[in-house]
Order: structure tokens, then sequence, then C-alpha cells
């Protein structure tokens, strides 16, 4: 007698059909997550590299308010008066705040001066840092520009005394009793509802 024939193990075509569905939502989502990790680690080193920007800048400002001298300055030719201190919310050019500093290291060790004039600036979002080697700048004297942070939507400032605050103040050399801010605040805007106040303060040296 002859023996009935055994059904053949094996996989079906459904079988297939599913095993390859399930490998392409593994390798879907495999790719998913690789993109996203990427996206994430290329995020976090802009957001390290954006920081370290911030924080040098704020360390700048903070530096030249602290070493501000009460001296007075003026661009000779430009027609200004010479000034003691001039800060503006932003003016139409950019310019924030105009004033003298001492302390400018002389690493060099060349007979000058160790004041500095110094000026801010808000400019095509970014907020530049302007100096000149000597408090009354000529048509020769060596000026500097650093632009020390981008990517800014607005800039807000105002410059206070004790408990009152003014949108801007001006004192010129030939009022030289006209009080001086001792503090000033910038408010950097980045985006909607991304802001960071930052407050220095203003020393006032002989």
């Amino acid at each position: 007698m002859s023996t009935p024939p055994t059904p053949q193990s094996g996989i079906s075509l459904v079988e297939t059909m599913i095993a390859l569905f399930v490998v392409a939502l593994l390798a879907t989502a495999g790719g998913i997550m690789l993109t996203q990790s990427l996206r994430g680690t290329r995020i976090i080193e802009e957001r390290g590299s954006d920081a370290t920007e911030l924080q040098t800048a704020l360390s700048i400002l903070r530096d030249d308010f602290a070493a501000f001298a009460v001296r007075p300055s003026r661009l000779d030719g430009s027609g200004e008066m010479p000034m003691l201190f001039e800060g503006y919310p932003v003016r139409f050019d950019g310019r924030i705040v105009t004033f003298v500093r001492n302390g400018w290291p002389n690493p060099a060790g060349y007979p000058r001066s160790d004041l500095q004039r110094v000026e801010y600036r808000f400019l095509d979002g970014a907020l530049i840092r302007r100096s000149w080697s000597s408090p009354d700048a000529g048509p020769g004297t060596a000026i500097a520009e650093q632009t020390l942070f981008t990517g800014i939507e607005d800039v807000a400032v105002r410059y206070g005394r004790e408990q009152s605050w003014k949108p801007d103040w001006i004192v010129l050399a030939s009022t030289p009793d006209t009080p001086l801010p001792d503090k000033i605040e910038f408010t950097f805007s980045f985006g909607q509802d991304d802001t960071l106040t930052a407050l220095f303060r203003i020393g006032l040296r002989e």
C-alpha cells in the first residue's frame, strides 16, 4: 500500500508579505530615530555655540560699564558736542550708548593713555561694539569694530539711577553737575517669548 502524502512545511506568500511589512516598519522607525537624533545633536551644538557667544558678549558689556570713566568724549570734526555719557533707546543709526572707559590694557607697551571711547550699536540683528584708542577720536584715530552676537530681533534699553529709570540719558561735558546713571538694562528679544534681560552696574571713575 502506498503511504499518503504528508503536507510540506514552508512559508506561505501571505506570511512572507507580513514579514516584509514588519521589517519595513522597523527600518522606517529606525531611520526616523536616527534623523531625529542627528537633528537633536545639531541643535545642541548650535545652542552651545550661541550660549558661548552670548556669555562672551555679556562679559564684555559688564567689563566696559564697570570701567566707565567720567571723561568727555567726541568725534573730532563731527560737530558733536563733548559728552560725558550718551545713551538712547536705539537711535535711527543704530547707536545705543557712547562713553569713555579706562583700564584699557596696553600689551605692546607703547606710550599712550589707557582711556578708550566705546560705543554700542544695534544693526541688522547684531550687537556691535566700536572702540577708539582715544576719547577724542580724530580722523587718524584707530577704530576697532566687533560683532558681539547676532540673531537679535529687537533691543530695549533703559538707564537708571537709584530707584528711577529713563529711556535715554544724555550728560553734556558742559553740564558736569548733571547726575550720571549708575546702571543700564538691556532686554534682548530673539523671537516670540524668547528674551534675555541683563542689568549692568556703571562704575563712576575719575
